[in-house]
């Protein structure tokens, strides 16, 4: 009885080491909790420790670690859902400010930096130096641009 306590009690943490590592949303974890909590149990219940203690430290156990699981699960979930915030993807949808600009292409300032930037396909309005542009798309180093629409402007 004690071997088998010992075996859920090592599985239990494995399970909770490897929801470190696997993106579950706290699944594993919460099994690992499980797991923790039946090896408590086991090892309270092999030895002459009465039922009294054994029942209440196992639950107090599980409730704890499922608890923790959840709300670390609920913390992923809501995390990759939530908006590109670094990276190039987050200059989609941003402002950026013509520097210079011929014909279709120019160079544009977005998040502190200088880009290549092309309009639209179809939007015939080439672009002043100081307008405020929209970026659209990113392709490689090239930004999509266009230009903003009357109520995006600021008041």
């Amino acid at each position: 009885m004690i071997e088998l306590g010992v075996l859920a009690l090592v599985l239990g943490v494995l399970l909770i080491v490897v929801e470190a590592h696997v993106p579950t949303a706290g699944l594993l974890a919460g099994i690992g909790a499980l797991f923790v909590a039946a090896g408590v149990w086991l090892l309270i219940t092999s030895s002459d420790t009465a039922q009294m203690i054994a029942i209440p430290a196992a639950a107090g156990v599980a409730l704890v670690g499922v608890g923790l699981a959840a709300v670390s699960g609920r913390k992923a979930l809501i995390a990759r859902h939530a908006p590109v915030r670094t990276g190039l993807q987050s200059l989609i949808g941003s402002d950026a400010t013509v520097r210079n600009w011929a014909g279709r292409q120019g160079q544009v300032e977005a998040a502190g930096s200088l880009w290549k930037a092309q309009t639209q396909f179809g939007d015939d309005e080439t672009p002043a130096v100081g307008d405020a542009v929209v970026v659209e798309q990113i392709r490689g180093l090239t930004l999509t641009v266009r230009r903003r629409e009357p109520w995006e402007l600021p008041q």
